[in-house]
This record gives structure tokens, sequence and C-alpha cells, in this order.
């Protein structure tokens, strides 16, 4: 018993991992090196995981793709999904998909005594990318210097 649970975990696990790389590298070429945000994949990747999803949706998709009666079913399933998750590979569906978990548009920032207005790209550890439109660029800025205004 103990061995089928980690063994759906460990392999559901490794089927789970294969779409999240794919979903992170559409987002990585297609929203991240367009807006020029200089981040690691390895940082973006751990980031932004949620590890209260992964662990039981791994039990869950090793399980049902290993030892489920319907093993056949989920597998074809599964090769949709994998499919889908190809097409961030896509620019178009990558920048867009990036945009909607990422982007935060029309914000009002504070530096120093410097109010300007720009769209939040991504909020990192240490950083915060802004595309200012005046200046037609993206603009890194250390988190702790930079205050939000926007309500």
């Amino acid at each position: 018993m103990i061995n089928r649970i980690f063994g759906s975990f460990f392999m559901g696990f490794i089927f789970i991992s294969i779409l999240d790389f794919l979903y992170f590298i559409g987002l990585k070429l297609h929203y991240f090196d367009f807006y020029k945000i200089d981040v690691y994949f390895n940082v973006l990747f751990v980031d932004n995981q949620n590890f209260y999803i992964i662990v039981p949706l791994s039990l869950l998709v090793g399980y049902l793709l290993m030892y489920s009666s319907f093993v056949k079913i989920f597998m074809k399933i599964y090769i949709i999904t994998i499919l889908l998750f190809v097409t961030t590979l896509y620019e178009p569906i990558g920048k867009t998909l990036g945009e909607s978990v990422f982007l935060k548009q029309n914000q009002r920032y504070k530096l120093g005594s410097t109010t300007f207005s720009g769209d939040r790209l991504y909020k990192g550890r240490n950083n915060i990318y802004i595309y200012r439109k005046d200046l037609k660029k993206t603009v890194k800025l250390p988190l702790g210097d930079v205050e939000n205004i926007t309500y």
C-alpha cells in the first residue's frame, strides 16, 4: 500500500512537472524575454509554484495514470493536456498567458520624490519590473525602493 502511494506520487510528480515545465518555458520565451525581464528560469519556476496544489495533484494524477482501471482513458487525456500546454510555445499564446497572469496595467508608483505611471510586468524576489509607456522600455527597480500608490 505504501509503495503504491509513493509510486503514484513520484510518477504523478514527473507527469505534472512535464506540464509545469512546458507552461513556464512558454512564459519565459514569449513574455519575460519579450519585455526584457532578466529573471533566471529556475527562480521564475520555483517562485511561482503552488506546492499546496502540486502535491495532491501529483498523487491523484500518478494514481489515475498507473493504478486506475481506466488507465488508457486517462493517458489519452494526459496526452491531450500535454498538447494544450505545448501551445504556450506559440508566441501569441505564451505572451497572452503571461500578461493574464503577471501584468497589472496602469499602476502608479513612487520612487523617492518621483511619481510615475506604468504597467507592472513582474514582481520578483528582490526587484519589480515596470513597463514605462512614456519611456517605451522596461525598468527594473529594487523592490524596497518602490512604493505602489494605486489603490
